[in-house]
């Protein structure tokens, strides 16, 4: 596989090691849009940067946490890691924001039920078949905000 033309993404643990790496391709007709380190995904993606005191955002790719800017997570997929897990019971956070694509629903609420079942504020935010990347910092936080929290009736 070509690696020009890709963005390189690195993504830093609570020490600041390395610990996954996301590229994407800059050419639209690539065949390989996305290409992820090899290696565990356990794994807290931007891990230095978060900040447990704050309401947290999952995304899938480390663009639309880019996108998010604050205290964002790429989940460099459609999943929580067991590290993610922990550390979202053991910091005790506040709320979530989960953000995943269209096609991660299933996926959103198996991570919405996690979240309720250790009594973490969730919100399921959805965009409407667009990642955060594509409609911007502002729409996208419009978005977050007016999302209303859920519960497990709603969930359901």
């Amino acid at each position: 596989m070509d690696q020009h033309g890709r963005v390189l993404i690195p993504s830093y643990d609570c020490s600041g090691r390395l610990n996954f790496y996301s590229t994407r391709s800059v050419f639209e007709e690539s065949k390989t849009k996305y290409v992820n380190s090899f290696g565990s995904k356990d794994i807290i993606g931007f891990e230095m940067f978060l900040d447990y005191k704050q309401p947290i955002t999952l995304v899938e790719g480390a663009f639309d946490a880019i996108a998010i800017r604050n205290n964002a997570v790429p989940l460099f997929g459609k999943t929580l890691s067991n590290k993610l897990k922990s550390a979202l019971i053991c910091n005790t956070v506040p709320k979530v924001n989960i953000v995943l694509d269209n096609d991660a629903l299933a996926d959103s609420i198996r991570i919405s039920e996690f979240l309720l079942k250790n009594n973490i504020e969730t919100r399921l935010v959805k965009l409407d078949g667009k990642d955060p990347s594509e409609i911007g910092f502002d729409k996208t936080w419009e978005i977050i905000n007016n999302t209303p929290v859920l519960d497990f009736e709603s969930l359901f």
